[in-house]
């Protein structure tokens, strides 16, 4: 038999062997030679990549927890300020009290202040009516009793008395001037 009827050859071989015994022979040879160059050239690219992905895995972790550790010392200082949130509303919150109640009792005392300036003004403006009517009654009275007066003085009065009256008249507001 020859080689190449070796490797035609075709039919079972037994239980085990589905085919020809030299089938799996040089099956064999060609996967042991493909498995030591797949060895030989293939390993270093291999561990190389798996060497990388453990150091990218690892950088990976690293920066998770230092982003883990920064996000833990960010809550803390966000509860801190919350704390001290409440503590600042307080102190806001009794500031706008006070603020109010100097306001309450700046409004008053300017209240208080204007409502006596308002009386003092209106004891000078009636102080000032009463005058007034006190004058236009005075003017009206003095108008009326010289009109009673002429009316008077023209009828009980002759010519020549009533020119001396005018004379001593005219002579009195020349005095005056």
């Amino acid at each position: 038999m020859t080689v190449i009827n070796l490797l035609a050859a075709e039919g079972k071989n037994g239980l085990w062997l589905p085919a020809d015994i030299n089938e799996v022979y040089w099956s064999s040879i060609a996967f042991f030679i493909v498995a030591a160059l797949l060895v030989k050239f293939g390993k270093a690219p291999v561990l190389k990549y798996y060497a990388n992905r453990t150091a990218a895995v690892e950088q990976q972790l690293g920066d998770a927890a230092q982003a883990r550790a920064e996000a833990e010392a960010e809550r803390d200082r966000i509860k801190a300020a919350l704390a001290d949130s409440d503590s600042e509303a307080a102190r806001i919150i009794e500031e706008s009290r006070q603020s109010a109640d100097r306001l309450r009792d700046d409004i008053a005392a300017r209240t208080a202040d204007d409502i006596a300036a308002l009386r003092e003004r209106a004891a000078g403006d009636l102080l000032t009516t009463q005058n007034q009517a006190n004058a236009d009654l005075a003017g009206e009275v003095s108008r009326l009793a010289l009109g009673a007066t002429e009316q008077y003085v023209g009828s009980a009065l002759d010519a020549p008395a009533q020119q001396r009256l005018i004379d001593d008249y005219i002579r009195q507001v020349g005095s005056q001037n």
